[in-house]
């Protein structure tokens, strides 16, 4: 039973995160997405943990293990877990649009690309790969004159 209400909870939060994502624009649409799947992997991740628990099995030291692996991935990947949030957030709050003459970092261009990880900026012949957490740790100037 608390699995299959982890299960009717996860396709609540599905269909509310749909909702929202219409009120987007289509590049939003890839972070509603891993959104949407992240939580239905996490709600039915616990929902199944919770079962087995009331089926009386012991989950201790599933959990302890599951939570030491978690906090070792979280560790190692900093970095990228910083650049897709970051990327999360400059999808939805759209500081910057495609056109736009930005300088960050000390890199210099015309926004060609925006996604996830990564803001794709042309200039004289060369394409600078900016990591997205970038943008949330240093100055971005944006040049529309």
């Amino acid at each position: 039973m608390v699995f299959v209400g982890c299960i009717v909870l996860s396709l609540v939060f599905h269909f509310a995160l749909k909702k929202v994502e219409r009120r987007f624009d289509g590049h939003a649409a890839e972070s509603f997405r891993l959104i949407s799947n992240s939580q239905k992997a996490i709600l039915i991740f616990i929902g199944t943990i919770l079962a087995l628990s009331k089926l009386d099995f012991d989950v201790t030291g599933l959990v302890a293990g599951l939570g030491l692996t978690g906090f070792a991935l979280g560790f190692a990947l900093k970095d990228a877990i910083s650049n897709l949030v970051a990327g999360i957030m400059v999808v939805l709050y759209r500081p910057i649009k495609l056109g736009d003459n930005i300088e960050v970092a000390s890199c210099k261009g015309v926004v060609v690309d925006l996604n996830l990880r990564y803001i794709t900026l042309q200039t004289d012949g060369c394409r600078h790969l900016v990591p997205n957490s970038l943008m949330l740790s240093n100055k971005v100037t944006i040049n529309n004159s």
